[in-house]
């Protein structure tokens, strides 16, 4: 019996899968479920790796912010490529622009698209065979491991082939215009929203849906003075893009959050 103890829960590291989440054409249905089921997720545990994909909690509170945050919130990312998915892309860009730790794997019968071609990239067998699995899985494990232990120069990624500067978020909670990937990213991933979701609750009764405009009073207590576009709810905060592109987090117990109105008057 080994003598090594695994981390605590709390206190593992955390892997965001990117990758497609529903049937695609050209694959058997549900494919994907499983390869993330029987290959990814199995590996990412084995190299000490909490683990979760965005359709894990999209059935709670898991919105186009949640996506972005995850994305650049989580010690490591592992993406998936196959079938050269256009959400898929969105989501390892908005990360890439980070320039933060990430792992490309992809099936065999997936060519490798010309953009990302000098990024390394792991290759497994889109036939899920038992003994091909098992081998996917020891070299999933190894790359993450690799990759873990890769000087922050040494990232896996085109900012640091290109040699150019990563995208900043500053600590005011404002999202800057400096990159067009973020706001790119976000109106793209704003796209799949499921229009269908849950309400977004409003202040006085109100029910709001991503995309819906609202009104708000502005920080000099002018009622209703400023108006933005509701592109989600983090924990306790509004969060709004403006008409000059900044995202503002507003929280819902200020002022200003508790003036949030989907009627301008």
């Amino acid at each position: 019996m080994s003598d090594k103890k695994e981390p605590k829960e709390e206190n593992k590291k955390t892997c965001f899968v990117i990758m497609p989440i529903s049937d695609v054409d050209g694959y058997e249905k549900g494919h994907f479920d499983r390869v993330y089921k029987f290959l990814i997720k199995p590996a990412c545990e084995a190299a000490g790796y909490n683990v979760e994909r965005a359709d894990d909690t999209s059935k709670t509170n898991m919105i186009i912010v949640d996506i972005l945050q995850k994305a650049v919130k989580n010690d490591m990312a592992i993406c998936d490529i196959s079938s050269r998915n256009a959400n898929v892309f969105y989501e390892l860009g908005f990360r890439q622009a980070f320039n933060m730790k990430t792992v490309l794997i992809k099936d065999k019968k997936t060519a490798m698209p010309f953009d990302i071609s000098s990024i390394r990239t792991l290759t497994y067998s889109e036939t899920l065979r038992i003994d091909e699995v098992e081998k996917g899985r020891a070299d999933i494990q190894k790359v993450l491991e690799e990759t873990d232990k890769a000087d922050s120069n040494d990232v896996n990624s085109l900012i640091s082939l290109l040699s150019i500067n990563k995208a900043e978020i500053p600590e005011n909670k404002s999202l800057s215009v400096d990159t067009s990937i973020i706001l790119g990213a976000i109106n793209e991933l704003k796209k799949r929203y499921d229009s269908r979701g849950d309400d977004i609750y409003l202040p006085n009764d109100g029910k709001a849906n991503v995309g819906d405009h609202v009104w708000f009073d502005d920080e000099n207590g002018n009622s209703l003075a400023n108006d933005a576009e509701l592109i989600g709810v983090v924990g306790d905060n509004y969060l709004l893009k403006l008409e000059d592109g900044r995202v503002i987090v507003l929280n819902k117990k200020s002022k200003q959050g508790n003036s949030l109105s989907t009627i301008p008057f």
